[in-house]
């Protein structure tokens, strides 16, 4: 994949949770080429060390794909920290993420699952995420 066709994206907001005090990270309106990733994106964070994501995707082609290449785990000072690995590594990569879109008619909800090291929980404070349609 040639880098200039890759964007990055920070977190729009961030907040932590009542209750288990997870962090949920939720991004706005992103647009790359003929793909749209709504606004309201989020990314989920829990002291397990697991996260979940959650968006709505679409392109104005037909088979194409949102293509999430890797979310970085920043610290206040925006340094990164590490990465979100899937569960499901894609062509053997374990930091990316993809949703195939089949139809240019339809919308899909995009979700995945990742992990990350514990021992970062009390770092985290922003996320970045690269991606490309």
């Amino acid at each position: 994949m040639d880098p200039s066709v890759i964007m990055e994206a920070a977190n729009a907001s961030a907040k932590r949770l009542s209750g288990w005090t997870p962090w949920e990270f939720t991004w706005g309106l992103i647009r790359k080429g003929d793909c749209t990733m709504f606004e309201g994106a989020k990314w989920t964070l829990f002291p397990d060390g697991t996260a979940a994501f959650d968006a709505t995707v679409t392109s104005g082609d037909d088979d194409d794909a949102w293509v999430i290449w890797h979310v970085d785990l920043l610290d206040a000072n925006r340094a990164i920290l590490g990465s979100l690995a899937t569960e499901h590594p894609v062509g053997g990569d374990w930091r990316k993420f993809v949703q195939n879109m089949p139809s240019s008619a339809e919308r899909y909800r995009f979700r995945a699952w990742a992990t990350f090291d514990t021992g970062l929980w009390d770092d985290i404070v922003h996320l970045k995420m690269h991606s490309s349609c």
